[in-house]
């Protein structure tokens, strides 16, 4: 992620006070062998230099037949378009942040997705040799032309390729594109020089901001592509680095490994598998691929990327830690996790769960990539802080959160994980009846598709308010008391009627005077309002359950304490 036209006065002060770069992301790649559903895993935090930066989330229309249009970048940049181009799903800048669109990760009408970039520098020795070229490909445009141009990940490889051919790159960069059949990863090592290489299908990957690709045969036709005298150019300069009698293309044009990006790569083995890698060093050139300790989910990818090396000695919370470069950046303005299914139809190919604000104190949310438009609130413009904006909703909601972790972000933690929960569970039955809807009318499973991110989209923002205000009071009504009148920690309202049908419980209430009564076989809840406690009955046996505030009434939905429900 790079953006530094407009940033780099941020940049210049960043490194005067001695900070990290800001122009860095973190990318998580899970073969369809290995994840639990037969998906394809990509997923990608998008980090910037602020921690207020406004993203949406769009659609792109089909264009049909239209000649003489180009993409264009601020900087001179211009691509001419085909007459025809492809309906995309995108997640641009604000149009204020003026340096281009930075669309982020994109799902085509045809299947592909890509997600792109993950900044990388060469070794100056290679710059020096085939500089950046100004005007030249930058991230904030690449996405866009390959969601828009190309059908298959192989031949997104391709586009990028020919792009580079004729007008250079300005920046270093790690892409990677895939389809219902296969799936890249495409390194751009200096102005003209770059690789791609196919990711194996029963292989993970989670890398920081540096190039990764290793040991290559360059006769490996099949699941290697590259700039034609890529090898040539390493071996004429001295540069090559051969392990195993292979060359590692990372280690031959890529800067030396440094702690801000390796240890996050590092970090990835120990989430996924742990038997891979001992302490961590600085030098050690982790592989790219390996095989992860059991089936990967797009849960464990998310917490993949709210990860702050909790578990080890470099956890960020453990004082003199707090300068690290974690996976989970407060700075992170989106977070995809795009999962691409083979029994999908091609025109809905992906299943792509979307955070605004920070993983670590934001939710992932769910559409299918066939959807024809996107919620109101992700469509809101503009750089400055906007209430009626999802990431602003989200992102205001992190940001109390951080005040402190344990006492306010435990809450909030819990709260988003079991609305992600739930809606991972739901979506096993939409996309039965999406599959269902595409092989009868392909415009109805469109339809359905959307509307159903519209319902999605419009209930979390909603919840996201009550959660806001219901934090933010908390946090007022305890501020200013001594530490032993504190009480305990925050303890999310979360909607009894949401609580209930998440569980199977059937709800039964007469009236205001009556207890509300959850039933499921056995089991049973009875709730009295303006009482904390309730009455739980399980196998037969009843017990008065104290919770941590009374059910309550706010505009006609009634709420109980979280942790309660999290026992349903």
């Amino acid at each position: 992620m790079k953006k530094f036209r407009v940033l780099a006065l941020a940049m210049v002060v960043a490194l005067l006070l001695g900070t990290t770069s800001a122009f860095a992301c973190t990318a998580v790649y899970v073969g369809k062998n290995v994840s639990d559903d037969g998906s394809t895993i990509l997923a990608r935090s998008e980090d910037q230099g602020t921690g207020a930066y406004n993203k949406m989330f769009l659609v792109t229309d089909r264009v049909e037949n239209v000649p003489g249009r180009t993409i264009n970048d601020v900087q001179g940049f211009s691509y001419p378009l085909p007459a025809t181009t492809y309906k995309y799903t995108m997640i641009p800048d604000n149009s204020d942040a003026g340096d281009g669109p930075y669309m982020g990760a994109c799902t085509n009408e045809y299947g592909l997705s890509i997600t792109g970039t993950v900044s990388a520098s060469p070794k100056p020795e290679v710059e020096k040799v085939d500089p950046f070229v100004e005007g030249g490909l930058r991230e904030a445009v690449l996405t866009g032309i390959v969601a828009s141009t190309c059908k298959t990940a192989k031949e997104g490889v391709e586009r990028l390729a020919s792009i580079i051919e004729k007008y250079g790159s300005e920046e270093g960069n790690v892409i990677m594109i895939a389809d219902q059949k296969e799936a890249w990863i495409f390194e751009v090592y200096s102005g003209h020089l770059w690789a791609a290489q196919k990711m194996p299908a029963d292989k993970v990957a989670v890398f920081g901001n540096q190039f990764m690709i290793g040991p290559v045969d360059p006769a490996d036709k099949d699941n290697l592509m590259y700039q034609k005298d890529l090898f040539k150019t390493a071996d004429a300069n001295k540069w090559t680095k051969l392990v195993d009698g292979k060359v590692h293309l990372a280690a031959t044009f890529g800067e030396p490994r440094e702690d801000y990006s390796n240890m996050r790569t590092w970090m990835g083995h120990k989430l996924l598998a742990p038997a891979t890698v001992s302490d961590y060093n600085t030098d050690t050139l982790y592989p790219l691929f390996y095989d992860p300790a059991k089936k990967v989910s797009a849960l464990d990818v998310m917490n993949v990327l709210r990860n702050r090396y909790e578990g080890t000695k470099y956890d960020a919370s453990l004082p003199g830690n707090e300068g690290l470069r974690v996976i989970g950046v407060e700075r992170q303005s989106q977070i995809h996790v795009i999962q691409i299914k083979d029994n999908y139809p091609r025109e809905i190919s992906a299943l792509q769960w979307l955070a605004f604000g920070n993983a670590e104190h934001s939710v992932f949310l769910p559409s299918f990539s066939g959807i024809t438009d996107t919620y109101k609130a992700y469509k809101v413009d503009g750089a400055n802080y906007n209430p009626d904006g999802a990431y602003w909703k989200f992102k205001r909601i992190c940001t109390l959160a951080e005040q402190n972790r344990s006492f306010y972000g435990q809450g909030v933690r819990d709260y988003w994980r079991y609305y992600e929960q739930n809606q991972y569970n739901d979506m096993k039955a939409a996309e039965q009846k999406m599959i269902k809807l595409y092989a009868e009318n392909p415009a109805k499973a469109k339809k359905y598709v959307t509307d159903l991110h519209m319902q999605i989209s419009e209930k979390a923002c909603k919840d996201a308010d009550h959660l806001y205000d219901n934090l933010l009071f908390f946090m007022m009504d305890r501020f200013g008391r001594k530490a032993e009148k504190l009480g305990g920690p925050f303890v999310p309202e979360i909607s009894l009627r949401d609580a209930a049908n998440a569980k199977g419980y059937t709800i039964k209430w007469t009236g205001t005077k009556n207890p509300i009564v959850l039933t499921n076989g056995t089991s049973s809840y009875s709730f009295t309002m303006g009482k904390d406690s309730c009455i739980v009955t399980k196998g037969g046996k009843a017990t008065e359950v104290k919770m941590n505030f009374a059910p309550v009434e706010e505009n006609g939905t009634t709420y109980i304490p979280l942790d309660l429900a999290m026992t349903l």
